[in-house]
C-alpha cells in the first residue's frame, strides 16, 4: 500500500502536509483569506483540528505506538478484544500477564486486524480470560508504522474544504456537511457549495473501511 509518514510542526502532528491541501486548492481564488504566506497559515491551524476529527471518525490513530503496557479487565471470555479501546491494528503482542502470572507465548492466538487475542482450547491457564478489574496487563506494538495514503488524502480534503468555505466569503450559510461529529458549514448554493460538499463526504468514504475497527480514540 503507498502511504505517508507523520508530518511533523513544531509539537503538532499531522497526517498530512500543507502541500497535499494546496495541490486540491489549485486554481480556486483564496485570496478573501490573505496572501500565500497567510494561508499556508490557516492551513497549518487546521491540521490539528482535522487531524483529531480523522481520530475520531476512525475510533482511533493512526500513529505507531511501540512496546505499549496495557491493563485491561478480564472479559471472562476466550477472546480479548483490544479494538473498543482504540488499540488496533494490533502488530505484536510481547507479553499477556494475568495477576502476575505470565500466558505462555503458545497459549494464544493473535488477530491483527481486529486487535484482538484468543486463548487456545488447549491453553495451561484454562479456557478464558478470567473476569476482573485490571486484571490483565499487555505489551504490545500497535498502530501504523506509517499513515495510510487515504487516510492522509482524507484529512486533507477535511481541510481543504474548510479553506473554500472560508475563502467564499459568503454570508447566511445555512447547510453543513457533517462526517461524525466533525461539520463544515457552507452556502449550498455559493460559489463553492458542490466542491465542499464533495471533498468532505469523500474523506468520509476513505475513513469509512476503518471505522469497524475501533469505537474509542485513545
Amino acid at each position: 500500500m503507498v502511504a505517508y509518514a507523520v508530518f511533523t510542526t513544531g509539537t503538532i502532528s499531522s497526517y498530512c502536509s500543507v502541500e497535499q491541501v494546496h495541490a486540491l486548492l489549485a486554481g480556486y481564488d483564496l485570496s478573501r483569506i490573505g496572501d500565500s504566506e497567510e494561508v499556508d497559515d490557516r492551513i497549518r491551524g487546521l491540521l490539528p483540528v482535522t487531524g483529531q476529527a480523522v481520530d475520531r471518525i476512525a475510533g482511533h490513530d493512526f500513529r505507531w505506538h511501540a512496546d505499549e503496557q496495557i491493563t485491561v479487565d478480564g472479559p471472562g471470555t476466550a477472546r480479548l478484544s483490544l479494538a473498543p479501546l482504540g488499540i488496533v491494528p494490533l502488530a505484536e503482542v510481547y507479553q499477556i500477564t494475568i495477576s502476575g502470572d505470565e500466558v505462555p507465548a503458545g497459549d494464544y492466538v493473535v488477530y491483527p486486524q481486529v486487535g484482538e487475542v484468543r486463548l487456545k482450547p488447549s491453553a495451561s491457564i484454562g479456557s478464558i480470560f478470567p473476569s476482573g478489574l485490571h486484571n490483565i496487563e499487555l505489551i504490545v506494538d500497535w498502530g501504523y508504522e506509517q499513515v495510510p495514503a487515504e487516510v492522509s488524502m482524507a484529512q486533507a480534503k477535511l481541510v481543504a474544504a474548510q479553506i473554500l468555505s472560508e475563502a467564499t466569503g459568503e454570508t447566511g450559510q445555512t447547510a453543513s456537511v457533517r462526517i461524525g461529529d466533525y461539520a463544515v458549514r457552507y452556502a449550498p448554493d455559493g460559489k463553492y457549495g458542490t466542491v465542499i460538499e464533495r471533498l468532505t463526504q469523500e474523506a468520509g468514504q476513505a475513513l469509512r473501511p476503518y471505522r469497524g475497527l475501533g469505537m474509542a480514540v485513545v
